[in-house]
């Protein structure tokens, strides 16, 4: 007897879509990981005062700020891990995306860490080469989180339009926070230019959402995350806006500065969640 034939036939397609819909059902989003969350938000703020500390006069506050959240960063990372005491073998992984991640969270921590020993004067020579250092392993940090999620199974997450929106979050951020403490006349403008090339990214992003999810862009829209959506956008887009208008007829500008990095904070912690929870997972169809 033919071998192909002896063993059991494939189940008819439509038993195998009535399974697929089943697990979709049984799966209907991915659950907010708390260690996850806060390794964003930490690193996120980080590396948004890295960038920014190319551009300000020396900060040992705001260097220092940046490394003790990479520090908090990174232990969150760790915490994520099902088996923590496997975090050395796991960024050994060379195949994984995920492990850029945290091997570059890694390099960033080290690199402001020794900017702070250089504003201290311990390591002489290198305070005009740690600023530097640092804004390339935060562009880099940034992008490979961007990245780190593009899995297959997971359509919502897999589009370069992630890397440049957690770019440009990170600079409001750190620009808001360096404008605190050095106000500047050039801060409402800038901000305009961020905030106008993110409503853009957000704007491709649902319309992406709509070619590949249309269920997870009919939850923003009208779904049970509609409120946490419009936070979003009120925390990342709208209050940033009034802020940043409001700026360009005001010479106080620390308030608006510290006002519009909480709201992007707030931000970065709405745009999380709606990260898992938006997301649809694929149960790719089985020959059995």
């Amino acid at each position: 007897m033919n071998p192909s034939l002896s063993g059991p036939l494939p189940n008819p397609t439509y038993l195998r879509i009535l399974e697929y819909q089943r697990q979709r059902m049984a799966y209907p989003t991915c659950s907010v990981d708390r260690p996850l969350l806060f390794f964003i938000l930490f690193s996120r703020i980080a590396a948004g005062l890295s960038i920014f500390s190319l551009f300000f006069p020396p900060s040992l506050l705001w260097s220092g700020i940046a490394f003790f959240l990479m520090v908090l960063a990174t232990g969150a990372s760790i915490t994520h891990l099902t088996i923590p005491s496997r975090f050395l073998a796991m960024i050994l992984n060379h195949r994984s995306p995920i492990v850029w991640e945290v091997r570059l969270a890694g390099a960033l921590t080290t690199s402001l860490g020794a900017q702070i020993l250089s504003h201290l004067g311990m390591l002489p020579g290198f305070e005009s080469f740690m600023p530097w250092i640092s804004f390339f392993l935060s562009i880099l940090f940034l992008l490979a989180t961007g990245w780190a999620y593009q899995f297959h199974t997971h359509p919502a997450w897999k589009t370069d339009l992630l890397p440049g929106l957690y770019l440009i979050s990170a600079a409001m951020i750190g620009l808001a926070f360096y404008s605190f403490s050095y106000p500047n006349q050039y801060f409402g403008g800038i901000i305009l230019v961020l905030i106008g090339l993110q409503g853009l990214l957000v704007y491709l992003y649902l319309n992406y959402l709509r070619k590949v999810s249309h269920l997870s862009l009919k939850r923003i829209v009208s779904g049970k995350e509609r409120i946490l959506s419009l936070a979003f956008l009120m925390s990342h887009l709208l209050l940033p806006l009034l802020l940043a208008l409001t700026a360009l007829f005001m010479e106080q500008l620390e308030l608006l500065a510290l006002t519009l990095a909480l709201s992007s904070i707030l931000g970065v912690m709405f745009e999380r969640i709606l990260f898992f929870r938006l997301e649809q997972p694929i149960f790719f169809l089985s020959r059995s």
